[in-house]
């Protein structure tokens, strides 16, 4: 061992065998140290370490954990002071070796020890009130591997944060920027560094939210910080369906214990699923059509291999690996497509999940709040968008008690007749109540009859006030009417025995049978009182609404209407064969001339009427995503038709076998996924 003495020519007196070796330490003030004198780090190879102290004899360390903790505090002044300083007195030599130091891969030999950070975290959490302008000092301290190491340092980084975040509150959208970003990302490393015990992820989640908590309870900018966080933080299209799906069971998580956010991020995580939702729709109808058959004919893996690899929990992977091999643009689409499907399933499977015991277990509907909030979330988010999926969500709870289906009815009926809103939420609320009430299958009778008679008495009232001054058909100027009547038409379709009250010539032992029974006795039925005379008068009415209607549900109900003895409309669907519908107006054509003052053209005959016609848009069709459908199963009321009623399936025969003979080729995540949300009445 040599002392800086000899360079001066002095030698020491050797030690003697049981001498004890000093203590290093800095004992003189920061002002007898000039720059030129600093020892110089190096970040490459271990170094030997000179300490100097006037009162000891100066010793040469060769390992980092023999540095003192006086040494290292000396360290952190020394290097926070000089930065800071005026002027020309500024010096960054000590400050850049402390970055250099705390930069230091985990997982290289260089990189400190454990033990040694320990002393450097209390050190610079000393100096905390100087760091306002060390923000580089700042960013690699939130930088450091913590979540891995042993419960000391936890807990010294998570004091260390708190007093950053109380200190300087600038810093809180870093701190909890750094705690998001591992929700989306935590390799199985972390917990597996050289010198620590082994701490798996769950362990290493926990000490995530363990920091949040005591941030959201001691600093009061917390909560506005860790709202933007999570806006920030959340995956984009290009991460994995693990990442994405784990970020928000994780946002989840973090409203269990922050009831105060609970509505801020069930609103995100809503948002999120409703725009992947829509972009879905939106992808699938850009491809062009040569294009989807050939690539929606080819899995995305091989045979026997699941279309989308999952990754394991423990995963470092931070992208699905994939042959980039003559991978063309299409193929590019499909297989973002496919990943953009996964995270929906994963994203509904998830929110079903953690809807079920708030829903279902908790207080009734109108003091539950997570349904009320559902509710909510449907208003704002859900309907004003054409989705596919997001709002099953919906579908599923509002049957799960009476009190549930009557508020969801209630808000549909709401929007429907609410003159301040958009034409468009109207008719989009016309079409919800109108697909929930005919496919859900926990409705009861009951339910039913009343919501169909409520829609009856506002097509009446609107017949009453539109027939006087119309000049026939027209879906500009009365949309909203022939909504409400084709939701009419398509609940009578699926839930006409609900209206049936009995038999029109009861005997005795009739009560006992079904509706199916009494058409099949040849009896006539006894229908819910109004019904038949309601949708008579509008049928009949110059507003013409089966011209209008959809018709592919006007088709549907006349067969049914028919079969059932209710109303026989094939005469004025026979009649409308010669209407044709204007922008404005109607008119019926003789013979090849109007009889209103205008002859139709080739462009008439080649566009045709669907554009004045109700898109036949019932948003709760069947639900195909393999790992949430089962949430759904058994609330789906499946197309029946009434007993002895044939169905003129010569054509759609060949078309389902076309059909099936399609749907074996498709992948999983994209099976029968419609290319529009124009579905028939029969689907």
């Amino acid at each position: 061992m040599v002392s800086l003495a000899t360079a001066r020519g002095a030698m020491p007196p050797p030690p003697t065998p049981l001498q004890k070796r000093p203590t290093i330490g800095m004992k003189r003030d920061s002002s007898c140290l000039d720059s030129d004198d600093e020892p110089a780090l190096s970040s490459t190879a271990k170094r030997l370490k000179v300490a100097f102290d006037p009162n000891v004899d100066v010793r040469i360390v060769d390992d980092w954990t023999e540095k003192s903790f006086d040494l290292v505090k000396e360290e952190v002044r020394l290097g926070v002071e000089r930065h800071l300083a005026p002027g020309g007195q500024r010096d960054d030599t000590q400050y850049i070796k402390l970055l250099q130091l705390l930069s230091q891969d985990a997982g290289s030999g260089e990189a400190p020890s454990g033990k040694l950070l320990k002393k450097y975290m209390l050190a610079i959490d000393a100096k905390v009130s100087s760091l306002g302008e060390c923000g580089k000092l700042a960013a690699a301290v939130l930088d450091l591997p913590w979540v891995g190491r042993d419960e000391v340092f936890v807990g010294l980084y998570v004091r260390f944060l708190t007093s950053l975040a109380t200190a300087h509150s600038k810093f809180m959208p870093s701190i909890m920027q750094s705690l998001m970003a591992y929700f989306a990302h935590l390799p199985a490393s972390l917990g597996r560094l050289s010198g620590e015990p082994l701490a798996c992820r769950e362990v290493m989640f926990t000490r995530v939210h363990t920091a949040i908590r005591v941030l959201l309870r001691q600093v009061p900018s917390a909560t506005a910080a860790l709202v933007r966080a999570m806006r920030g933080e959340f995956p984009n299209d290009l991460a994995t369906t693990r990442s994405y799906v784990q970020y928000q069971r994780h946002l989840l998580r973090v409203a269990g214990y922050a009831p105060e956010l609970r509505t801020e991020i069930l609103a995100l995580v809503t948002q999120r699923l409703v725009n992947v939702d829509v972009q879905i729709q939106q992808d699938i109808e850009d491809l062009e059509d040569e294009a989807e058959e050939r690539l929606l004919q080819q899995r995305s893996g091989h045979k026997g291999q699941p279309a989308v690899a999952e990754e394991s929990d423990d995963s470092d992977i931070d992208s699905v690996s994939e042959s980039e091999e003559t991978v063309t643009e299409d193929e590019q689409r499909l297989r973002e497509l496919r990943l953009k499907v996964a995270k929906m399933d994963g994203t509904l499977d998830m929110l079903f999940e953690y809807y079920t015991p708030l829903i279902q277990s908790g207080p009734r509907a109108e003091l539950n709040d997570a349904y009320q909030q559902l509710l909510s979330h449907f208003a704002t988010f859900i309907l004003p968008n054409r989705t596919r999926h997001a709002q099953f969500l919906v579908f599923h709870f509002s049957q799960t008690l009476p009190q549930h289906t009557t508020l969801f009815a209630q808000q549909c009926l709401s929007l429907a007749f609410q003159p301040s809103a958009s034409t468009s939420i109207r008719l989009h609320a016309c079409a919800y109540l109108a697909s929930f009430v005919a496919r859900g299958a926990h409705l009861s009778a009951d339910s039913v009859r009343d919501i169909f008679a409520i829609l009856c008495e506002h097509l009446e009232d609107f017949r009453r006030r539109y027939e006087p001054t119309s000049r026939g058909p027209d879906k500009r100027t009365y949309c909203l009417y022939y909504a409400v009547a084709q939701a009419v038409l398509y609940i009578f379709c699926f839930r006409w025995r609900d209206l049936v009250v009995g038999s029109a010539s009861p005997d005795p032992g009739d009560e006992d049978l079904s509706e199916d029974d009494l058409l099949a006795d040849g009896k006539d039925l006894a229908w819910l009182p109004g019904v038949k005379e309601a949708l008579m008068k509008n049928i009949h009415s110059r507003l013409n609404p089966l011209k209008v209607c959809s018709p592919a549900i006007v088709t549907e109900f006349a067969k049914i209407a028919h079969h059932l003895r209710f109303l026989y409309v094939f005469s004025i669907l026979e009649t409308n064969k010669r209407v044709r519908l204007n922008n404005g107006y109607a008119y019926i054509t003789t013979g090849g001339l109007m009889d209103i003052g205008r002859r139709e053209t080739a462009m008439d005959r080649k566009v045709g009427e669907a554009h004045l016609q109700l898109e036949a848009y019932f948003p709760f069709d069947p639900y195909h995503l393999p790992r949430s459908k089962k949430w759904v199963e058994g609330d789906y009321n499946e197309w029946k038709l009434p007993a002895g009623m044939k169905q003129d399936d010569d054509d759609d025969s060949d078309d389902e076998e076309e059909d099936e003979s399609e749907d074996e080729s498709l992948p999983e995540e994209l099976d029968q996924l419609p290319a529009t949300d124009t579905v028939s009445v029969s689907s």
